[in-house]
């Protein structure tokens, strides 16, 4: 992959939002493109890893968690895909209630289908922690349906969602959770159509500005770094 392909999910996304349960109600992933308002409000501060030391020490430190392990494991036994150090994204924030939020997201690119890349996301919330997997898939629309993917966005930009396990820390080891239908209370159904939507806007207000020098890289990170550490805290309680 390119971009979903290099930096992966970071720079996919580009379009409205259906996915997030918001102080608007919820709507499905696969629902008509209408915006809607997140409690973005509700990160007090949130800051991208964009360091390469950081962004590696980030990995590393996931890379250790058994969570991350085993959910990798899961990964490159039943798919062709490989971790690609590259597309690694990192977050970290404050809620205004209060709440400590890291996120970390390791791709894994898929070496027999460019259009594929799969994902597991670390996400820390004060003492909480818990790993979930994800795939995404591409400009590529036959029988996506019948293996379990679902469109973002209503297809707008080509981009289709499939949810994977959540992996857990119990007494006994680690819970490896079935995927349920997508929904606001995972991180990929609530991530994915967010970032397209602001991305999108992103774009939009930039355009009308005139594309002035780093509008877009800004507006981009900001839209990126936010709807991560959002997303995160809500998939914690979900």
């Amino acid at each position: 992959m390119k971009v979903l392909h290099a930096s992966l999910i970071v720079l996919v996304v580009a379009g409205t939002v259906a996915g997030c349960t918001t102080r608007k109600g919820t709507q499905r992933i696969t629902g008509p493109a209408v915006p809607i308002e997140p409690a973005l409000s509700d990160v007090a501060d949130a800051r991208l890893l964009s360091q390469p030391e950081e962004v590696q020490a980030a990995a590393a430190r996931a890379a250790r968690s058994p969570l991350v392990q085993r959910a990798a494991l899961d990964i490159v036994s039943g798919t062709h895909a490989a971790f690609l150090p590259s597309g690694v994204l990192g977050a970290i924030g404050l809620m205004k209630d209060g709440s400590h939020v890291r996120i970390t997201l390791l791709p894994f690119q898929d070496g027999a289908d460019s259009t594929h890349a799969c994902y597991v996301v670390l996400l820390e919330v004060n003492a909480s922690v818990q790993a979930q997997t994800f795939e995404l898939i591409r400009h590529r629309e036959p029988d996506l349906i019948a293996r379990g993917y679902e469109r973002v966005n209503g297809g707008a930009h080509g981009l289709w969602l499939r949810d994977g396990f959540t992996y857990v820390p119990t007494s006994t080891g680690i819970a490896k959770r079935s995927p349920e239908r997508i929904n606001w209370a995972r991180f990929s159904a609530c991530f994915v159509p967010l970032a397209d939507q602001l991305i999108s806007e992103v774009n939009g207000t930039c355009s009308s500005m005139g594309s002035f020098p780093a509008c877009r890289v800004i507006g981009t990170t900001a839209a990126i770094v936010g709807a991560a550490i959002y997303c995160g805290f809500m998939a914690s309680k979900g």
